[in-house]
């Protein structure tokens, strides 16, 4: 038998490097390489005065003031799908990158929501191994797609956001790293982005993130586009479980002035209202411990602030069923 040559063992090295690299990226290891996403980016939301949004200026003073004495690079208000507030520290702009991991847990529930109002996906309480036939005997295959969105499968392998990314795969025949440009951030008009596989770390432009902010405080759409079937944005923002702060892919709950629902990455923030069609972003890296940090305080002075807001009624929100009788 010929013996293969130099070059030949060269290319099966390759090739088997080639492979393994392929397979570290596909399984989200910590070896993988962030993959960004060219996209020529679209106009930018309108923009209004504070005034015309209905919000107070002295409402909107008030959070700088506590912003900028808190390592704060950006704070960002929107209302109705438009701007009405931008305020930076340093060389921060709309455009700038921002890298918050945390934040990325929201787009697997808005792709979901995405393949849902395409019928591709029908019903949230099938087991993902109707799709994954793979892992029909292990514990991620007989968890359902609701358990896996609210991230209530435990000790299961691979992970929530893994099993739901292989089910959008599947169903939209797309890698996922296609899905978030395709059917989210594309035809939002927005620009280059970058992830890793887990895509639990999606770094985009604040900007970007206020669209984003935009279709969550509108159920779903973003300027007249239905990205998600009715009321789909509406469920996320609700809690998994009793006494849960966790909706799907978002926080929620909390001693806010008005009912929000949150990313949060360290004390990076995205609070929606949708209420009162509120979006209000800050970056910037952690207070200085002297400080301290309110997690109230930047919402509420603007929502207290914003047309259309009244205070809670005394009860309102509570359940009697959770209190024993007496």
């Amino acid at each position: 038998m010929k013996k293969p040559g130099a070059l030949a063992i060269l290319l099966t090295i390759v090739v088997a490097a080639v492979a393994i690299a392929f397979v570290i990226f596909r399984s989200g290891g910590a070896a993988s390489e962030r993959l960004v996403v060219p996209l020529v980016p679209g106009p930018p939301q309108p923009k209004v005065t504070p005034g015309e949004a209905g919000i107070s200026e002295i409402a909107i003073q008030a959070a700088v003031e506590y912003a900028g004495k808190r390592n704060t690079t950006a704070l960002v208000i929107g209302r109705g799908g438009h701007i009405v507030f931008e305020k930076f520290w340093g060389d921060t702009t709309l455009e700038s990158p921002l890298s918050a991991s945390q934040f990325g847990r929201v787009l697997v529930p808005l792709l979901v929501g995405s393949a849902m109002n395409d019928r591709l996906i029908v019903n949230l309480d099938e087991p993902a191994s109707n799709y994954l036939p793979e892992y029909a005997d292990t514990l991620a295959g007989k968890g359902t797609l609701r358990d896996h969105l609210g991230q209530r499968v435990e000790g299961s392998s691979p992970g929530s956001v893994e099993v739901l990314a292989r089910v959008l795969e599947k169903v939209t025949k797309q890698p996922f790293e296609s899905l978030i440009g395709d059917r989210l951030l594309k035809p939002m008009g927005a620009g280059e982005f970058s992830i890793r596989r887990e895509g639990s770390e999606l770094v985009a432009r604040i900007g970007d993130w206020m669209r984003i902010g935009e279709l969550l405080a509108n159920d779903g759409v973003f300027e007249g586009n239905q990205f998600t079937p009715p009321r789909y944005v509406t469920l996320m923002q609700k809690p998994t479980h009793n006494h849960s702060l966790v909706g799907l892919g978002m926080n929620v709950g909390g001693a806010f002035a008005a009912e929000v629902a949150w990313l949060a990455d360290g004390t990076q923030r995205l609070w929606v209202v949708p209420s009162l069609r509120l979006v209000i972003l800050r970056a910037g890296d952690e207070p200085d411990e002297a400080e301290g940090w309110d997690e109230a305080m930047i919402p509420d002075s603007i929502i207290r602030g914003t047309s259309g807001w009244r205070p809670k009624s005394v009860g309102e929100g509570v359940d009697p069923n959770n209190y024993a009788p007496h």
